[in-house]
């Protein structure tokens, strides 16, 4: 795998984004649930039935999120534990918080020490695992 990976980026907000939701199933049912309020809230009689009928659209709508987030599980699923748990110390902790420059080299360090791994082996499971969300989701390799 070459060094420069121009998907790595966003791969990485990928993983961030599934530790924020959880999977693609409990982010469809999120977004179920908001159309159910939202719909309760402009007075529809019945929101569920309303939520069901437009969840075809509601799935449309957020089809990169839910490609990205399908991507991503089956990325972790197809590498093994390892790689997965070096994704979640190094991209998926405080998934709610920005990335601050050298946060990554921090969390590697502490995968090296958790895992036990070496560094150029973390490094080496975080591409592999970036590598297949983005064959997955069919980005330029």
């Amino acid at each position: 795998m070459n060094r420069r990976q121009p998907y790595r980026e966003y791969a990485t907000q990928a993983f961030r984004f599934l530790a924020q939701e959880g999977s693609a199933d409990k982010y469809i049912n999120k977004l179920v649930d908001d159309y159910k309020r939202q719909a309760k809230a402009d007075g529809v009689s019945n929101p569920t039935e309303a939520a069901l009928m437009h969840k075809e659209r509601i799935l449309s709508e957020h089809a990169a999120e839910l490609a990205d987030l399908d991507a991503a599980e089956k990325a972790l699923i197809i590498c093994g534990r390892d790689p997965r748990k070096a994704v979640e110390m190094v991209y998926q902790k405080d998934c709610w918080r920005e990335l601050e420059w050298g946060d990554i080299e921090t969390r590697v360090h502490y995968a090296e020490i958790h895992i036990p791994a070496s560094r150029a082996q973390i490094y080496s499971w975080l591409a592999k695992v970036c590598h297949e969300f983005a064959r997955d989701r069919g980005l330029r390799i």
